[in-house]
């Protein structure tokens, strides 16, 4: 009986983990083709899980949602946050604090 417990045990820490690595990987290129598309450094190129819960699909079932955090720059001086909702493997949203944006005169400065 212990062996059975252990063992599904074990399953469900590789499934947690295998989960945990595919949300990351759809959070991280998010985040990244995010601030491509709006001309921002991606900071550090990580991700932190701040928030993780169970939550309800549209069709009724649970599964792990997961709140990423991450940083990002508009003028390679400040930081700023960023946030991505992940529902199981699915994209939800994305929140970033308002940011600076730089003019061209400050842009011809930094050449």
């Amino acid at each position: 009986m212990l062996n059975y417990i252990v063992f599904f045990l074990i399953i469900g820490i590789v499934w947690y983990w295998l989960n945990s690595v595919s949300a990351y990987e759809v959070a991280y290129k998010a985040a990244k083709s995010s601030c491509y598309r709006l001309k921002l450094q991606f900071l550090d190129d990580t991700l932190d899980v701040i928030k993780l819960r169970l939550c309800r699909h549209s069709h009724g079932y649970m599964q792990i949602c997961r709140t990423y955090e991450f940083e990002f720059s508009s003028d390679g001086d400040s930081r700023y946050k960023g946030f991505i909702k992940i529902s199981g493997k699915k994209f939800e949203a994305i929140d970033m604090e308002a940011f600076k944006i730089p003019t061209a005169e400050e842009d011809e400065n930094a050449l």
